[in-house]
């Protein structure tokens, strides 16, 4: 959103790790470094006007936790904002309620569109309709606005100005016969072997860079996390079998191992979007994950790569704690179109 032309004034994280990555790329922003119901409007509010501005937008991603154990709820009829797992979404709308933004944006998972026959839908549509809000809410694709995954998630803009809030959605800019390709990504970052490669490394000299890849390279010319993870003998020589868009399911029976992921040592395709990235980046059996032409799982780069995040954002952490940066986050990209088409707007 900053990319969109938006000042972040805060933002609020509570693992500390996390934290730490975006208060190192995102110095000008004030970082509430805890629990959200410990953190009152009123200190944001003071924020604001020590800088002399006011609360335009609200952006963020509450997850519901409850959504693990929803057949239970739906058998139970319980409320979904009234399930205390759901908190943090609560939370949210609280912030909403309090600081009053001329616009706020969610970002979820697909399925709390469908979840219980749509009426979690509703309950957030006249939850918010009732603090003054119109809104609407869209599953868009990431591969369909320049990133090069086929992301899908459910997007809610609603407003308290009076615009028509389908109009406040971007157009799509790429579709089927256009799309950013893993090949477009990450081909120019340079080769390693599994268990090699650097915190800070060099790019590949005079390598003729794709339109995505001139976006994504940072101008000091140093590529941040790109370190291979290190696998077992046994885990290479499964990865040298499998062929682009092929996985477990394709080898040999006697040499599939139990996983519950369908797409389990997948190797992903040069020439097509990549499918969903998850916080696990170094897992073969977690999903297609393992490089198109290399035998390993993709970097953490190549990963920001393929979620959108430039060369020059630094993941501060373990392995375990920058999966969790990646993969959970909105494709920095899908969120600046958003952000300049309400710009555009407003």
């Amino acid at each position: 959103m900053r990319d969109a032309g938006f000042n972040i004034i805060a933002a609020v994280e509570y693992n500390p790790q996390i934290a730490k990555t975006y208060m190192h790329n995102h110095p000008e922003t004030k970082m509430f470094v805890d629990d959200i119901r410990n953190i009152t409007t009123d200190e944001i509010e003071k924020i604001f006007m020590s800088q002399k501005v006011q609360c335009d937008i609200i952006f963020g991603g509450p997850p519901c936790q409850g959504f693990s154990m929803a057949g239970k709820r739906i058998r139970a009829k319980k409320s979904f904002l009234k399930d205390e797992r759901n908190y943090l979404f609560k939370e949210y709308i609280r912030m909403v309620e309090k600081l009053r933004p001329k616009i706020f944006i969610i970002e979820n998972v697909p399925g709390i569109l469908n979840y219980n026959n749509g009426e979690v839908k509703q309950e957030i549509f006249e939850t918010f309709r009732d603090l003054g809000y119109v809104l609407d809410a869209q599953l868009l694709c990431a591969a369909d606005y320049g990133v090069p995954q086929l992301r899908k998630r459910a997007i809610f803009i609603g407003n308290r100005i009076g615009i028509n809030p389908k109009i406040l959605f971007p157009m799509k800019t790429n579709s089927l016969n256009n799309y950013v390709t893993v090949r477009d990504a990450i081909s120019d970052l340079p080769p390693l072997d599994s268990g090699t490669g650097q915190v800070q490394t060099n790019y590949i000299k005079n390598f003729i860079l794709t339109s995505y890849q001139q976006r994504m390279v940072s101008k000091s010319g140093i590529v941040f996390n790109h370190l291979s993870s290190k696998h077992k003998p046994e885990t290479l020589k499964l990865l040298s079998m499998i062929k682009q868009g092929e996985t477990m399911k394709d080898l040999p029976e006697k040499l599939r191992t139990k996983s519950v992921h369908s797409g389990a040592y997948g190797r992903m395709v040069y020439d097509e979007p990549a499918y969903t990235l998850t916080t696990r980046l170094n897992t073969p059996s977690v999903g297609r994950i393992t490089h198109p032409v290399q035998d390993r799982t993709i970097t953490p780069r190549e990963a920001a790569r393929i979620q959108s995040f430039p060369d020059d954002y630094l993941f501060i952490g373990d392995i375990t704690s920058i999966g969790m940066q990646i993969g959970n986050a909105v494709p920095p990209l899908l969120a600046e179109k958003i952000g300049r088409n309400i710009l555009n707007i407003l």
